[in-house]
């Protein structure tokens, strides 16, 4: 699908390379840390600890890491992303509704589904054909050490071997450490999204589509 492999990085020490299933404990737990307010409430039940559980098995089942890469130190996971050329791959959804049915079990994910009604109400509509960008996570003690602005360049040159002209994520509204990281990497707010449901559930007022070009030195 024109995704870029894995490599040295410019960070010392910090390679990228293409996710695996037996790095799904750790992946689990990165995610659900950087989910912060939707990560008990819609997909734990309100239990972080069982948030990282359903994570991590999620990730573990078919397809679960698929489009993921991690960032190592010495071996050690340290950081993950995920970019594809079109997240709506019906292949993908297959997957992911299995996975669910699998860790959460019918009437959990019959629940799960109900949460999740509020995200789904928060969600701008991102732009077909451009590249998509998701689940950036770094582990709290490695931030401020560019290991995130090294994975997300690794989402550009991804976008940029696929052909797209624009690659896009989506961040919490009121999550300005974030809006502000994706700003300096030249990301723009295209729309948002405020949902009433979302902030009643999880304190979150919505969702920010963001979006850039792809450049010629990504």
């Amino acid at each position: 699908m024109g995704i870029a492999g894995g490599g040295v990085g410019t960070v010392p020490g910090i390679s990228i390379r293409p996710a695996t299933v037996s790095d799904a404990g750790v992946v689990g737990e990165l995610l659900a840390d950087a989910a912060g307010p939707l990560a008990a409430p819609i997909w734990g039940g309100g239990s972080i600890a069982r948030t990282r559980e359903r994570f991590a098995g999620m990730y573990a089942c078919w397809g679960g890491s698929d489009n993921h890469f991690v960032a190592c130190e010495d071996e050690r996971i340290v950081g993950v992303i995920a970019h594809v050329a079109d997240r709506t791959d019906p292949w993908q959804s297959l997957r992911s509704s299995l996975a669910t049915l699998r860790v959460y079990g019918v009437l959990g994910s019959f629940a799960l589904s109900w949460r999740m009604r509020h995200m789904v109400s928060a969600e701008p509509a991102f732009v077909r054909n451009s590249y998509s960008v998701w689940n950036l996570a770094v582990a709290e003690e490695q931030r401020r050490r560019g290991i995130g602005s090294e994975l997300l360049r690794h989402a550009h040159a991804g976008a940029r071997k696929a052909g797209a002209l624009t690659v896009g994520l989506e961040v919490l509204i009121g999550n300005t450490a974030a809006i502000q990281f994706y700003e300096q990497a030249g990301y723009k707010e295209r729309r948002r999204r405020e949902s009433a449901g979302l902030r009643k559930m999880t304190g979150a007022a919505g969702l920010i589509y963001m979006a850039r070009a792809v450049r010629d030195d990504d």
